[in-house]
């Protein structure tokens, strides 16, 4: 999130609060809560670098439901876990450009970075995959065969999501369902619906602010799947399950699950 879009956001989370819903009993077993990116930032076990095994191996440990995570390709066509096209925002490397970057060298320069298959092996049978393309088949075809060939032992929509904040990027991926596959909306939330319905995919996600309650119920009677972000507080969380929405993401996931369970005086 840029610096305005995580101030709007902060605000929503705080006037959302006292919304029809909020009070709505759940069962925090049941959320299908995913975090973003993993559970990154301090925490108990220090800090947690976003989309790592370490802060995957988190939302293990706390039973969250599912994470998202981000691919791209590298120079000799291996998927690697990385939200940039570049590593200079998390590892000060700005000259490793992913794409133009062999796995070996990426592997040896910042082995923090993990290969989808290492994700996909860890977490496959316990949290179910948000996989956000990054890149577009059109520019790297070879993209489509790997994430294929990756997933390939998983169920989609039941195991896994293909997300993407183009849906273009996703009309690539014909042998899969179209329930697999989610368009995810910023502040262009009508525009993303419009191509959703076009496109005929089977799962939309935006902004719990920005997706308004004749939005949702206008998805559902279309079949479409909804989910919300970016959730931080608890209320929100039983405002979005009283409102029928599938998926709520989170960057604080794993402080949300915490909190959901002790109200419910769950250890």
């Amino acid at each position: 999130m840029s610096d305005f879009s995580t101030r709007l956001n902060q605000l929503a989370n705080y006037l959302w609060q006292l919304a029809p819903g909020t009070e709505t009993l759940l069962d925090p077993d049941k959320l299908k809560l995913v975090a973003h990116r993993g559970a990154h930032g301090y925490g108990p076990k220090g800090f947690l670098i976003e989309n790592t095994l370490a802060a995957f191996d988190r939302c293990l440990e706390a039973k969250i439901w599912g994470i998202e995570l981000d691919v791209h390709l590298t120079k000799d066509h291996q998927l690697v876990v990385h939200h940039d096209p570049h590593c200079g925002r998390l590892f000060h490397r700005p000259d490793l450009v992913i794409k133009e970057t062999s796995l070996a060298q990426l592997r040896r320069e910042v082995p923090q970075i993990p290969l989808l298959s290492e994700v996909i092996e860890r977490y496959s049978t316990t949290m179910h995959l948000m996989i956000e393309v990054k890149v577009s088949w059109r520019e790297q075809p070879q993209i489509v065969d790997q994430l294929l060939s990756a997933l390939s032992s998983l169920t989609p929509e039941k195991d896994f999501h293909l997300l993407s904040l183009e849906p273009d990027y996703l009309t690539g991926f014909t042998d899969l369902p179209h329930s697999a596959l989610m368009d995810v909306a910023e502040f262009n939330t009508q525009a993303i619906m419009r191509q959703n319905r076009q496109l005929g995919h089977g799962a939309i996600a935006g902004s719990f602010a920005l997706f308004t309650s004749k939005r949702v119920k206008a998805l559902q009677a279309a079949g479409v799947k909804v989910g919300t972000g970016m959730v931080e507080h608890p209320a929100i969380v039983r405002r979005e399950i009283s409102r029928g929405v599938e998926w709520v993401f989170s960057n604080s996931a794993v402080e949300l699950m915490q909190q959901l369970r002790t109200a419910n005086n769950i250890d």
